[in-house]
């Protein structure tokens, strides 16, 4: 892998207990950094305020704790890069947004859910791959004032530019995504809060993080989140690298991602128990 000075990142969307596959990535993140003497960053992606809790939040904490895996910079330990959870970061996202909105790299985007699923349902209609059609990126200034005046919200979009995203994985070697089928996407909801698309680029390139090791589900987001970094102004010699990791599969073949960990741990704990005694 790269020569830099390692920084990986752990950062879980705590919806519920962790599960197996969120367990995965936090060993690997926490044993690479300790086999390169880099640093191991705990986030957490808590924008999602309907389904992540302070409960849940806790039990991450208490989980990677339980395991032994201690963190570097995060929660309960600080840093330089902090405040360590997303919700505490709403203004450096509000930043970034304005300012892609400025420079044209991102628009207001006014189309309702309807109206987004009839172009949806029409492209699988002409065995089109589905996507955001563009509507709204070049809108006059009386067209936004109509749509305004219906008192219609508007999610900021981002736009992607024709052509493609290569970048070399340091798992898969080297992935290209054709931008038709990577289409213009949301950074921010009508109600002004950020999605994972934004936060996560944003977070990664403020926090210094070199190496992104994650779920090989998460490999189709990568060209976003490298759309962000062009955006930001980033060198491509400054983005981090990425290693997507194969699925954890039981016995019988079955993705076992997103099983409950803690259902697993305490399983296999009662299993020993019973051979001991």
């Amino acid at each position: 892998m790269s020569q830099k000075k390692v920084k990986v990142r752990f950062a879980p969307s705590p919806t519920g207990d962790l599960h197996v596959g969120n367990i995965r990535t936090a060993l690997f993140d926490w044993a690479y950094a300790r086999h390169t003497g880099g640093t191991f960053l705990f986030r957490i992606e808590d924008t999602d305020t309907t389904r992540v809790t302070d409960e849940y939040i806790q039990a991450a904490i208490d989980t990677l704790k339980w395991l032994g895996l201690n963190w570097d910079e995060g929660p309960e330990v600080g840093g330089e890069n902090g405040p360590y959870l997303q919700s505490q970061r709403l203004d450096i996202y509000a930043h970034w947004a304005e300012k892609f909105l400025d420079q044209k790299d991102a628009y207001h985007c006014y189309c309702s859910p309807d109206e987004l699923e009839a172009v949806r349902e029409a492209q699988r209609a002409a065995n089109v791959a589905p996507g955001y059609n563009g509507h709204c990126r070049e809108l006059t200034a009386d067209q936004v004032a109509a749509y305004k005046a219906q008192g219609r919200g508007a999610v900021v979009r981002m736009r992607m530019p024709d052509g493609t995203t290569t970048f070399t994985d340091e798992i898969r070697g080297e992935v290209t995504f054709d931008h038709k089928f990577v289409p213009d996407f949301v950074l921010v909801r009508a109600d002004g809060s950020p999605l994972y698309t934004l936060a996560v680029a944003v977070d990664d390139v403020l926090m210094k993080v070199t190496h992104v090791l994650r779920g090989e589900d998460l490999l189709s987001s990568t060209p976003r989140q490298i759309r962000v970094y062009q955006a930001m102004g980033v060198a491509i010699e400054d983005y981090p690298v990425f290693a997507h990791l194969p699925f954890v599969m039981g016995q019988d073949n079955a993705k076992l991602v997103k099983h409950p960990f803690l259902g697993i741990a305490n399983k296999v704990i009662c299993q020993r128990q019973s051979v001991i005694t």
